[in-house]
């Protein structure tokens, strides 16, 4: 298999050990999200929600980046449990390895909100006002005769 390799694992052993969610009762739980499409407007130095609902239903709520068209982006979808799903997580400083399963898979898809969009942003916007027309009276709008040319 040839590509690129990661040399913080290369030529190294390391202990690997199972944590807590191998336990009975774990004390905690580990989820994978995927999107389907995650906007550049997503500020990802500010803080998110994440809500689940009735029926395992998730709600994200991420902020935007100041001057979005809309201040946050909303994602809406389902958890559903994971069987033999696992996450390996390396501390590169201790060098311990830790093997947690998952708990669910959440799947959510962008929710377009009212004035979300670029277009409506603009729709939204109240209509520039147009400059005084400027006409000047010539004997046709003065209420000369009107000639019209002959056949």
């Amino acid at each position: 298999m040839t590509g690129t390799r990661n040399p913080l694992l290369d030529g190294k052993e390391y202990c690997l050990t199972l944590g807590e969610s191998f336990q009975k009762r774990p004390k905690s739980s580990f989820h994978t999200i995927r999107y389907d499409f995650k906007p550049a407007s997503i500020d990802t130095l500010g803080e998110g929600e994440l809500q689940v609902g009735k029926g395992d239903e998730v709600t994200i709520t991420l902020p935007n980046i100041p001057g979005s068209a809309a201040p946050v982006s909303v994602f809406k979808g389902n958890k559903r449990p994971c069987q033999r799903d696992y996450i390996l997580i390396i501390n590169h400083d201790t060098g311990e390895c830790v093997l947690e399963k998952l708990s669910s898979n959440i799947q959510v898809k962008n929710i377009r909100t009212e004035g979300g969009s670029k277009i409506q942003a603009r729709i939204d916007q109240p209509p520039a006002q147009a400059p005084p027309r400027r006409t000047t009276m010539g004997a046709r709008e003065a209420g000369g005769p009107k000639t019209f040319p002959g056949k």
